[in-house]
């Protein structure tokens, strides 16, 4: 165990304390990008490539006209499926006027 201990000019001696803390990441997602259009209509078009690639999943926070493409292809229409639900499909596109989580 660690001891604190005053030096003669007031400074403290922290020299003996023990170990460091264990920080390990056991989250099973690391981070979010939302994906989002405006309400006045523009169109959002976001490829999940490059340093986004690798998306474990979505959450549709406000359906609009957007489109999800799975990594695998196909289209899911975010109108059709539950809002603010975790759906664990990766994600290749999202395109529309609505708001994504995109979660990685």
């Amino acid at each position: 165990m660690a001891t604190i201990k005053a030096g003669s000019v007031g400074r403290t001696d922290i020299s003996s304390r023990s170990g460091s803390i264990d920080r390990r990441d056991n989250a099973q997602f690391k981070s979010v990008v939302i994906v989002s259009g405006s309400a006045g209509g523009a169109q959002i078009d976001y490829f999940a490539t490059g340093s986004q690639n690798g998306s474990k999943g979505f959450i549709v926070e406000v359906a609009g006209n957007t489109v999800i493409t799975p990594i695998k292809g196909g289209s899911i229409v975010a109108g059709n499926i539950t809002a603010k639900e975790l759906y664990p499909i990766g994600v290749q596109r999202v395109s529309g006027s609505g708001r994504v989580a995109v979660v990685y």
